[in-house]
Formats: C-alpha cells, sequence, structure tokens
C-alpha cells in the first residue's frame, strides 16, 4: 500500500510579542539603571615611623584638629565649633593650599562625627588629611 502523505504546512512565529517584551525590558532597565559619580578623598594613614621632616629637627606646619565625644573640635589648642573651624580652614588653606591636617579622634567619638570634619576639611579644599586617634 502506498499512502501518500500530506504535506505540512508551517506556521510562521509570531515574533511581534517578543519584540515588545524585549523593548519593554530594555526601556525599564535604562529607566532604572543609575549613574553614580562617587567622589573620594585621599587619605594618608600614619605608617608609624617618622617622617624626615620630623626626624632631621624641623617641625613642619601641620594643623591639628581633636576630635571630643561631645562634638567639640580643638583646632591648634583652640577650642571651637564647625563653624569655627570651616571659617579658620578657609583662612588657612587661602594662604597654603598644602597645609597638612592631622585629625584625631579621642575615645568615643561615633564615625559620624569624623566623617563630619572630614567633610567639612574636604570641601574647604584641604587635600592633605591624615586620620589618627589621640594618645
Amino acid at each position: 500500500m502506498d499512502f501518500e502523505r500530506c504535506r505540512r504546512q508551517f506556521q510562521e512565529i509570531n515574533l511581534t510579542a517578543l519584540i515588545d517584551i524585549v523593548f519593554h525590558l530594555m526601556v525599564f532597565v535604562m529607566l532604572t539603571t543609575t549613574f553614580v559619580v562617587s567622589e573620594s578623598m585621599e587619605l594618608s594613614l600614619p605608617s608609624g615611623k617618622p617622617s624626615a621632616t620630623t626626624a632631621s629637627g624641623g617641625a613642619a606646619q601641620i594643623m591639628r584638629i581633636l576630635i571630643a565625644q561631645n562634638g567639640m573640635l580643638n583646632v591648634d589648642n583652640q577650642q571651637m565649633n564647625t563653624d569655627g573651624l570651616n571659617s579658620l580652614l578657609v583662612s588657612r588653606l587661602a594662604a597654603n593650599p598644602d597645609e597638612k591636617i592631622a585629625i584625631f579622634t579621642t575615645p568615643g567619638v561615633s564615625v559620624q562625627q569624623l566623617v563630619n570634619v572630614m567633610d567639612t576639611v574636604y570641601l574647604t579644599g584641604g587635600r592633605n588629611v591624615q586620620v589618627d586617634k589621640a594618645q
């Protein structure tokens, strides 16, 4: 017996819905993506070894900022708040933009207090910053 087979008809797959979904996903990804510009501040940590200026006996000009637990600041043995620090930094950094700034923290100072002081230093133009804990 010889049966004659019917040829199958090929049905085209409709890609319109698939393309529509792909474009929706692409638009969703484009709208939800955020482009963050990260700003950072270079920070030099103490090495524990005396530097060349202090080893040779010459005292380098360093602005020392001590952060107390209550939020008060002691800048070169003068007590002040953050507004006073801001104005002092503006005047000192205008005269010498490369001035070294050492920030010391006492026990009990929160990280947020340290970050606030570092932000103040950074926003006024301080770039040569060192952080250490007070002894």
